[in-house]
């Protein structure tokens, strides 16, 4: 995700069954993706010990953390680590997925 750039994008291809999967959203409403992985080392349902899987997580917020530990640290990198909503208030997203075939990840 680049700063300096105000659309924020990933995409994963899945070769075997030729899924593209895409998601766009503005950087403003969500500046942090967090990528988890699980590599067949939890022994727990539904895991199992051997899954294998990769998270993409687009958020307000760049690691799991309390609430008091995200206002403690207010911003990361110069990057606010929460949204604060007033109460009673609303606030509206939008972000993009698309899912189709394709050859590749392409551009």
């Amino acid at each position: 995700m680049d700063n300096e750039k105000p659309m924020a994008s990933f995409a994963a291809y899945h070769p075997g069954l030729k899924l593209l999967l895409r998601y766009r959203w503005r950087r403003a409403d969500f500046p942090w993706l967090g990528i988890w992985e699980e590599k067949c080392s939890r022994r727990g349902a539904p895991w199992n010990g051997n899954t294998v899987a990769l998270g993409m997580e687009f958020g307000v917020s760049p690691m799991p953390e309390t609430r008091r530990e995200m206002i403690d640290r207010g911003r990361l990198f110069g990057t606010p680590v929460y949204r604060w909503l007033p109460a009673r208030s609303k606030h509206s997203v939008e972000y993009t997925a698309v899912l189709r075939r394709a050859d590749g990840m392409g551009d």
